[in-house]
C-alpha cells in the first residue's frame, strides 16, 4: 500500500492511489507510521518525493462500507476523518518540502492527499478529478477547503460542484499544481529544483490572499446571491450534495483553516447518511448488460408507459410548459413538445402539479413492477433499475423505477398509486 525508499537526503515514497481512504483504518494505520519515519528522519531529510502507482485497492468496497453508514455512526464517522486530517495537516507541516509527482487520473481521495502536498509537478497527460459529487456526496478529507485556497471561489466550483475533470494545462492555470513536465526527464530535473521551495502551504504564509478575490468581494457576493438558485434550478433540489459543497466552500473560507475542516466532515457525514447518496453508489455499483433481449423489452414497456401518461395529460388539457416542467421537477428528460391543441369542452379538470409531477414518475415505476411480477424484467431488480435509469432516463436520485419505490416508501407509493386510478392498479402479490 505505501512504500519507501530513501536516496541520500531524499526520501521517496509510493502510494497506492486506490488504496487512499480516509474512512480506513488500515490506511490511516499505514499513513501514520509513514509520517512517524519522516518525522523521526525529518532532521537528516532535505526532501520527501510522493508518488502513485494504480495497484491494488478496491472502491467498490469503500462505497459499500458508505452506503451501510447510519446517522448513529456519523460520531464515528466525524471521528475517523478528524484522525485523517490531523495525519494529513502533520504532513504539511513536516517543515521539509513534500513534493508529489504525477500522472494519469489523480482523483478523488488521491488528489486530496496530494493536495496535503507542498509542490504538486505532473506529466502532461494528466487528469485531475473530484468525482464525490456525482455519487451524491462531498469530498471528504480536506479536499474542499485546500482547493478553494489554492484556485479561488469561482474557479473551484466545477471541480467541486460539477465533479468536472481538468487537464494538466487547466490545473495549472487554476493553481492546484505547480509545474508539466513533457517526460520522466523534465519532470526530474522540475522536482529537484523544488526541493528548495517553503515548506508551508500558501494559505498558512503571511500576507496569504485568496486567489480571485476575497469573499466580501463585489464580483464573489454577485456570484454567492445566484449561486444557490443556479445549483437548484439544475438539480431541482434532488441533488443535497451540490448544495452541502457550496456551503462548506462559503462557510469554511469564514474560519480558520482547521475550522474549515471540521466544517468539511460536518457536511460529508450529512450527504453520506442521505438516500440520495445511497441510491448513486448503488447505481455506480451495478453492472448490467443492456443490449439483451430482455433488458430491450423492459425499456420499451417503461417507455411506452411513459409516453401513454404524457398522451393522457395532453388529452386532460396539460399545456405544454406545464408538462415540460413538470417532468423537470420530477427529474424525467422533458417529453418531446407537440403543436398546441384546443383543450376539448368536456375534458376533465386539470390535474395538479405535484400530480402530473407524479404521474409522470409512478406511470414507468406501476410498468416495472408488473415486469417483475410477469418475469419479463431482466435477471434482477438491481440490472431493471440501472436499465430504468440508462435506457430510459428514470432519475437516478431515485435510485431507478423499481427503487422508487422504497425511495418514496411503500405504503406513501400504494396510496399515491391508487389515488391516480386503475391505470395505475398494482399487480397482485407486488414487492419492491
Amino acid at each position: 500500500m505505501i512504500t519507501t525508499h530513501q536516496n541520500g537526503t531524499t526520501i521517496t515514497v509510493m502510494l497506492a492511489a486506490r488504496a487512499i481512504n480516509p474512512l480506513s483504518r488500515l490506511f490511516q494505520r499505514e499513513l501514520a507510521a509513514l509520517i512517524d519515519k519522516l518525522e523521526a528522519r525529518r532532521p537528516r531529510l532535505s526532501g520527501v518525493i510522493v508518488g502513485f502507482h494504480a495497484e491494488a485497492g478496491d472502491s467498490d468496497h469503500e462505497l459499500e462500507h458508505l452506503m451501510a453508514l447510519t446517522r448513529a455512526q456519523a460520531g464515528d464517522c466525524m471521528q475517523m476523518l478528524g484522525a485523517y486530517n490531523a495525519l494529513l495537516r502533520r504532513l504539511e507541516n513536516l517543515g521539509i518540502p513534500v513534493i508529489a509527482t504525477l500522472s494519469g487520473a489523480v482523483s478523488g481521495h488521491a488528489l486530496g492527499l496530494v493536495l496535503a502536498c507542498h509542490r504538486r509537478i505532473c506529466l502532461a497527460e494528466a487528469r485531475f478529478s473530484l468525482p464525490q459529487v456525482r455519487l451524491g456526496l462531498m469530498p471528504a478529507a480536506g479536499e474542499v477547503a485546500r482547493t478553494v485556497r489554492l484556485t479561488g471561489l469561482q474557479a473551484a466550483m466545477p471541480l467541486l460542484l460539477e465533479g468536472a475533470t481538468l487537464s494538466a494545462v487547466q490545473a495549472l492555470q487554476a493553481g492546484l499544481i505547480h509545474g508539466v513536465a513533457d517526460n520522466e526527464e523534465q519532470l526530474a530535473a522540475r522536482v529537484g529544483a523544488e526541493m528548495g521551495a517553503t515548506a508551508v502551504q500558501p494559505w498558512e504564509a503571511r500576507g496569504f490572499r485568496l486567489p480571485g478575490g476575497e469573499l466580501s468581494s463585489a464580483p464573489l457576493q454577485a456570484l454567492l446571491q445566484v449561486a444557490p438558485a443556479m445549483l437548484r434550478a439544475g438539480t431541482h433540489g434532488h441533488a443535497p450534495a451540490p448544495e452541502a459543497i457550496l456551503c462548506a466552500m462559503v462557510e469554511g473560507l469564514q474560519v480558520d483553516f482547521d475550522s474549515a475542516l471540521l466544517i468539511e466532515s460536518r457536511y460529508f457525514c450529512q450527504t453520506a447518511i442521505s438516500p440520495v447518496a445511497r441510491n448513486l453508489m448503488r447505481l455506480s455499483q451495478i453492472r448490467a448488460d443492456i443490449g439483451t433481449p430482455a433488458a430491450l423489452a423492459f425499456a420499451a414497456a417503461l417507455h411506452a408507459a411513459l409516453a401513454r401518461e404524457v398522451a393522457a395529460l395532453r388529452e386532460e388539457g396539460v399545456p405544454e410548459a406545464l408538462l415540460r416542467n413538470a417532468a423537470r421537477a420530477a427529474g424525467l428528460p422533458p417529453p418531446t413538445p407537440l403543436a398546441p391543441q384546443r383543450r376539448r369542452d368536456d375534458a376533465p379538470p386539470r390535474p395538479a402539479f405535484d400530480d402530473i409531477r407524479d404521474r409522470l414518475l409512478y406511470a414507468p415505476a406501476v410498468a416495472a413492477l408488473h415486469a417483475v411480477a410477469l418475469g419479463t424484467a431482466p435477471t434482477s431488480r438491481d440490472e431493471a433499475d440501472l436499465i430504468s435509469v440508462l435506457a430510459c432516463g428514470f432519475p437516478a436520485h431515485t435510485g431507478g423505477a423499481i427503487r422508487f419505490v422504497q425511495h418514496t416508501g411503500k405504503d406513501t407509493f400504494a396510496g399515491r398509486a391508487a389515488a391516480f386510478g386503475p391505470r395505475f392498479a398494482l399487480p397482485l402479490g407486488w414487492d419492491a
